[in-house]
């Protein structure tokens, strides 16, 4: 085994995928003529967002979540008392008590499952599933997980501001099996499973990304994308060259959804062809750490993504600064 491919013989799978998109669809047509501070020209770019969700009072984070890892669970054809770890990523909606995790694990029937939840930002993703890996590759009455992340980023924007053309809400779900097949989907091989992951933070760039504790609202600062892309670009290049891979070796790169800058900057520095790099930032906004597992389920449903592709996925969450990715086989 490469110094990479930790999960390898682990057999942990991508057994089903699930999203969940508020009723309300708006529109962008229009709106580019809003007036931008220099700042949100700088962070948020112009155009690449068309239409975005926005979730009403009902559609609370439980009510969002519950719905996406139901439906990855239908996809992956098992029960919800067959889940043993359900971990719950989001941080546009925070509160005190009681958490998101336990809630949502007890309304898709996982009675007896441990469920919690992760606040990493935009990065929530690729923590949950790297935090669900321990899990499964520790003691054997830890089987199935469910990561989902669910975020209203509606409600952390500015009202009359740039970004609200930018962000939406919305859910998506995966469900991880440990299935004692050992042989993971690693250098040149085919057999499904999660290979690698890395996740780390940098508090001294904590500053990046705040959020204004009186309204609520989130704040950037203008250079944040050219250091956000240094980070998930590095953070890519490891896990390739500790794998033995080059980027063109990889089917797709699912990479967090951010703003159209970012994902300019992301594609430039990373070498990769435009058509294998893949996100739904057009028609559902940034959803935070939702955007990858939605992108996922909408394109498997598609068909643009099959199972056997070999998928390296990078994110960053700004305010905690953590950023990471995975590597693995659908």
């Amino acid at each position: 085994m490469l110094d990479g491919e930790i999960w390898k013989t682990s057999g942990i799978q991508f057994s089903g995928f699930g999203r969940y998109f508020p009723r309300e669809l708006l529109s962008n047509e229009g709106a580019e003529a809003r007036h931008t501070t220099e700042i949100e020209q700088k962070v948020l770019g112009s155009g690449g967002v068309r239409t975005h969700h926005r979730a009403a009072e009902d559609e609370d984070i439980g009510y969002m979540a519950t719905a996406a890892a139901g439906a990855a669970l239908a996809d992956a054809g098992i029960d919800g008392s067959e889940v043993d770890v359900l971990i719950l990523s989001n941080w546009t909606d925070r509160w005190c008590a009681p958490e998101w995790g336990a809630q949502v694990a007890t309304g898709i029937g996982a009675r007896h499952a441990m469920g919690f939840d992760i606040c990493t930002g935009c990065a929530g993703f690729v923590h949950g599933v790297h935090t669900a890996a321990m899990y499964l590759a520790g003691p054997a009455h830890y089987r199935t997980a469910v990561v989902v992340c669910s975020e209203r980023f509606s409600r952390r924007v500015r009202p009359g501001s740039k970004g609200e053309m930018v962000v939406g809400d919305g859910a998506g779900a995966v469900v991880l099996r440990r299935t004692g097949d050992g042989n993971g989907g690693g250098d040149g091989g085919d057999a499904p499973g999660l290979i690698d992951s890395i996740m780390r933070s940098d508090g001294t760039l904590s500053h990046m990304t705040t959020v204004h504790p009186g309204n609520g609202w989130v704040r950037s600062q203008p250079e944040l994308n050219e250091v956000a892309v240094k980070y998930v670009v590095g953070a890519a290049q490891e896990l390739l060259e500790r794998n033995g891979l080059r980027a063109g070796d990889v089917d797709w790169v699912v990479p967090h959804a951010a703003t159209e800058p970012f994902n300019r900057g992301f594609e430039a520095d990373l070498g990769i062809d435009r058509a294998r790099i893949l996100n739904n930032l057009a028609e559902r906004g940034n959803t935070s750490s939702a955007s990858i597992p939605t992108t996922l389920s909408e394109n498997l449903e598609k068909g643009v993504v099959k199972r056997g592709d070999l998928v390296l996925s990078v994110s960053l969450g700004g305010g905690v600064w953590c950023h990471g990715g995975l590597l693995y086989r659908l």
